[in-house]
């Protein structure tokens, strides 16, 4: 197991009267250093450096990435100011810094991006939550260049880098630096992820860089629309930085958990087991509880599926033992199983797309050249066969998944599903919502008609088919009253779209007959 180790250096005092003295950095740097150094949140080893001058730091950065090992995981943060100069180099400005001599009184940031690629360590972060400005002599009226692209002066394999912004905030005018500092929003919000959990938007425990990243910016930009964070890698997998410390079962798996109807208590396994199996080891020892305690239950139907998946998933374990990871080191990739001479000499694989959430239905565009992408944390994907996604489609709801997707006959619109009670219509080139209808449930399945006129939903209670361009309310498909606490699971139209399909959790299945329309 590798070591986990975080440098963080804060600068808020400058001898050069020209640079504006921050408040931010100090409060910044402790309550982020207390949320890595906490063992049940992160566990890393962390010095913190505040006020210190150029060869002091980087003195200290040299010592830091010296003698690490292919499996640790380092963690350098900076905040104050950045300031790049006439010819387009990048400084971190310290105590000392003098704008008119940056090259022998700031810290380069090329030399810590080579002190960076020198390190063995296969999982680098570099964190820079800093103000930028352009350096030039006392007395000049010079504005900050407003695209530094701080990420392109960062390169390497195994390093990971997140700013606050990548664009200059500042700018010189006379002797006095101009402009607002907004770091703090940045650095609050991250560690208010990563203390609280919320960072964790898949919900498997563990808190991912990119899911750090991504929580961090949406709420970055939602109360600073002017800043932009920014994120470059070259980790191969993922890094877990954190552990979501205050996971909880999601509500609608308690929900199931508790009902008293025994098919909602028999429908919660599956949603288990998949926590089961993408979750960290504190999950799946919570997820293994509930299980059991379903194994116990007084509906036979109920505690014999529950008794099945629990010697599956012991199976699984007896092959592909779970080891106990702590945040930040990946999961050994388990040996691919041979597959059979036959089989594999039919069948290729084309490609393995890694996708942001969980997926729980995907289907081609009607051309073959796009993917459409159901997905847990209120997404579904519209992405070419290469994996890149053209359109993030965002659903309301706090913690709703989307269930279905379905193409129109032509392509040029895509239905989605979700648990915020939704069925939505999207411009698939755009990725722009067209059209919402309601239910009074989760909507499990959309389905375009043949000639792409009208679009079936199915939710808990009902099943509804509509107009697709104006969203009318057309019919109504009522269920037997004996079947009505059971769930609409599936529909669909037949070829000739002159009848609909309906199964429900009740094992039945039921059959309509569409007038003409």
């Amino acid at each position: 197991m590798g070591r986990r180790v975080a440098l963080l250096v804060a600068t808020y005092e400058y001898q050069d009267p020209g640079l504006r003295q921050l408040t931010a950095p100090a409060q910044d740097a402790e309550a982020l250093a207390d949320v890595l150094r906490d063992p049940a949140i992160a566990g890393f080893e962390v010095t913190t450096l505040v006020n210190e001058p150029h060869h002091r730091v980087g003195e200290a950065i040299g010592d830091f990435y010296r003698d690490r090992r292919r499996n640790d995981l380092t963690l350098l943060y900076f905040t104050g100011h950045g300031l790049d100069d006439d010819h387009g180099r990048l400084y971190l400005a310290m105590t000392n810094t003098r704008r008119d001599s940056l090259l022998f009184t700031g810290l380069a940031a090329e030399l810590v991006n080579q002190a960076m690629d020198g390190c063995m360590s296969g999982q680098k972060v570099l964190v820079l939550d800093c103000c930028y400005a352009g350096a030039f002599p006392m007395g000049r009226l010079a504005k900050a260049d407003s695209a530094m692209h701080t990420l392109e002066r960062f390169q390497g394999r195994g390093i990971t880098v997140l700013t606050a912004s990548d664009a200059a905030q500042y700018s010189f005018e006379g002797d006095q630096a101009l402009g607002r500092s907004a770091t703090s929003v940045f650095t609050r919000h991250l560690v208010a992820g990563l203390r609280d959990g919320s960072a964790d938007q898949n919900g498997d425990g563990d808190i991912t860089l990119d899911e750090l990243y991504g929580y961090v910016h949406d709420r970055v930009v939602r109360e600073m629309p002017q800043q932009r964070s920014k994120m470059q890698t070259n980790i191969e997998g993922r890094t877990v930085i954190a552990r979501n410390v205050n996971w909880r079962l999601p509500d609608h798996l308690r929900h199931s958990i508790d009902s008293p109807i025994a098919a909602i208590r028999l429908s919660a396994l599956e949603g288990l087991a998949h926590l089961y199996r993408s979750g960290n080891d504190s999950v799946r020892s919570i997820v293994h509880e509930k299980i059991s305690h379903l194994a116990d239950d007084d509906s036979k139907s109920v505690s014999a599926a529950a008794a099945a998946y629990l010697e599956s998933l012991h199976g699984e374990a007896s092959v592909q033992p779970v080891p106990t990871e702590s945040p930040g080191q990946a999961p050994a990739t388990p040996e691919p199983t041979p597959a059979p001479p036959q089989a594999a000499a039919r069948l290729v694989q084309l490609a393995s797309i890694e996708i942001p959430e969980p997926g729980n239905a995907v289907t081609f565009s009607p051309d073959g050249e796009h993917l459409a992408v159901a997905c847990d944390m209120k997404i579904a994907l519209i992405a070419e066969l290469t994996g890149t996604v053209r359109h993030r489609l965002k659903h309301g709801g706090l913690i709703a998944s989307v269930w279905s997707v379905d193409y129109s006959p032509d392509g040029r619109r895509l239905a989605t599903g979700s648990g915020d009670k939704t069925a939505r219509i999207w411009d698939a080139a755009t990725g722009v919502e067209v059209l919402k209808v309601r239910h009074q449930d989760t909507v499990a399945s959309v389905a375009f008609s043949p000639d792409g006129r009208h679009l079936a939903t199915a939710s808990l209670r009902t099943a509804e088919i509509w107009d697709a361009t104006s969203g009318s309310e057309l019919f109504t498909m009522n269920h037997p009253e004996e079947d009505q606490r059971m769930g609409t699971t599936g529909v669909a139209f037949s070829a000739d779209g002159r009848r609909v399909v309906t199964v429900r959790t009740s094992a039945r299945i039921h059959l309509w007959q569409l007038p003409e329309m």
